[in-house]
């Protein structure tokens, strides 16, 4: 059984490391920063605490970095006392935290020059997922190394799906990040302008479910236009225009400001001009790829 080092036991850490160690690996960890409950929580499971990145990177097969940001990561790489200047770098390091993955690329570039594997794995879903065990884990790095992990992830996630080189799990979490919590603003600005308007909310999602709004663009309408290379009108950028507008006017009417909405009617005003008005709404896929 492989022996685990894990650093960084905050509120995703915490349990992640849990079931790591209720899974049967030997877990130590490390987190200068966290409390004494956690820190007492992992002990009474078995988990053994080090006082150092020195302690730490003895005697470990691998490391898990579950930090903050990327210069968090950083330090612990490449900064005083950093994981590259123990005696020991025979261990891959697997990097679960949210951070630019341009630093993913960096770090791995430098811990390759040290012979260190890198693999960039950060996690998605809530902190009750974490609790169970089932995340969605996206990974980047070798191909051929990552089914000598891919157990170990298994213990934390339900999902693991291999993204690519290294800088693809990165660059996974960051687009699927981007595109939910942009979602999570324009939801709640439809959900506002429901409840101004009188529209019965329950009624209204209930509906909205049933048409791209409720079932995503990636289900319904790019797969079935855009991504077919067929941008011909099903239903016009002018006339989603137009009713963007009418939305957006409609809402002042209701004192409610649609910032999300106001965006978009930029975006679909200067796709008009240039051409776009007649073509499949879908067709704005390929107007801002070609901007």
């Amino acid at each position: 059984m492989k022996n685990i080092g894990f650093i960084g036991i905050g509120t995703m850490g915490l349990p992640m490391a849990s079931n790591i160690i209720n899974k049967g690996y030997s877990l130590s960890f490390y987190d200068p920063f966290v409390n004494s409950d956690s820190v007492n929580a992992l002990k009474n499971l078995g988990g053994i605490e080090k006082t150092s990145l020195s302690e730490l990177s003895q005697n470990v097969e691998i490391i898990i970095t579950m930090l903050p940001n990327g210069d968090n990561v950083k330090e612990v790489c490449f900064g005083k006392n950093g994981l590259i200047y123990q005696d020991n770098k025979n261990f891959v390091l697997i990097d679960m935290s949210t951070i630019n993955p341009n630093d993913s690329i960096f770090i791995n570039e430098e811990l390759n020059k040290n012979n260190i594997i890198m693999f960039d794995a950060p996690v998605a879903r809530l902190v009750q997922n974490a609790i169970d065990g089932t995340l969605l884990i996206m990974v980047g790095g070798n191909k051929d190394e990552f089914k000598n992990i891919k157990n170990l992830l298994e213990t934390m996630g339900s999902d693991i799906v291999y993204c690519g080189e290294n800088g693809s799990g990165s660059k996974m979490k960051i687009i699927n990040n981007y595109m939910s919590i942009a979602l999570n603003i324009l939801t709640a600005e439809t959900l506002n302008l429901a409840d101004k308007s009188g529209i019965d909310k329950k009624m209204a999602i209930e509906l909205m479910l049933t048409t791209a709004a409720g079932k995503g663009h990636m289900n319904l309408t790019y797969p079935a236009k855009v991504f077919k290379d067929d941008v011909s009108p099903g239903f016009k950028n002018n006339l989603a225009l137009k009713d963007l507008r009418l939305a957006i006017q409609f809402a002042s009417e209701q004192n409610l400001d649609l910032n999300m909405g106001k965006a978009a009617e930029k975006i679909y005003d200067d796709a008009s001009k240039k051409q776009y008005g007649d073509l499949d709404w879908t067709s704005m896929f390929n107007f801002i790829k070609n901007k």
